[in-house]
């Protein structure tokens, strides 16, 4: 009788930890882990939208200095 008592409360408790681990759904993590990317083309198309021949020096002058901070960081 006493097993049967210490069974029935040993599977309640893990039943309840069970449970209890399965309060995140499926679409819960996948919209946590959208990812949005891009294709090249849009890439481009966005490039083409930003740089223009007025703007061309300054942006280079940014991708240089971009470049340059990422190589210094890096060990």
């Amino acid at each position: 009788m006493l097993r049967k008592v210490f069974i029935i409360i040993l599977l309640a408790i893990l039943s309840s930890f069970y449970l209890g681990g399965c309060d995140k759904t499926s679409s819960d993590s996948e919209s946590e882990g959208d990812v949005v990317v891009k294709t090249q083309a849009e890439y481009d198309a966005e490039a083409e939208k930003q740089i223009t021949e007025e703007n061309m020096d300054e942006e280079l002058a940014n991708l240089e200095k971009q470049i340059e901070q990422e190589i210094s960081e890096e060990p």
